[in-house]
């Protein structure tokens, strides 16, 4: 098997199981012996967590992609030097 299938399985995999948790989460609240108004006020907040846990993930996905940026531009910055210096410019 590739591994590029592996990765493709794998992340299928993830998904669903991602997918069958939330899908079981949200029947849980449904069947749960709560009134209309303390559902609706519990199911906000845990969207409003869940929005601003992906606001988080997405900040620190972008200081991480700056860090790997930074670092492979010294890296080939570093690299181009040393061709020059190799091929005598």
């Amino acid at each position: 098997m590739k591994q590029k299938d592996i990765n493709h399985s794998a992340a299928r995999f993830l998904c669903s199981i991602f997918f069958s948790l939330s899908a079981g989460i949200f029947i849980g609240f449904l069947f749960a012996p709560k009134s209309g108004a303390k559902f609706r006020k519990d199911l906000k907040s845990w969207l409003i967590e869940l929005i601003e846990r992906g606001k988080f993930a997405v900040e620190e996905a972008k200081v991480y992609g700056s860090e790997f940026i930074d670092k492979s531009r010294e890296k080939v910055e570093d690299l181009s030097s040393r061709i020059k210096n190799d091929l005598g410019h």
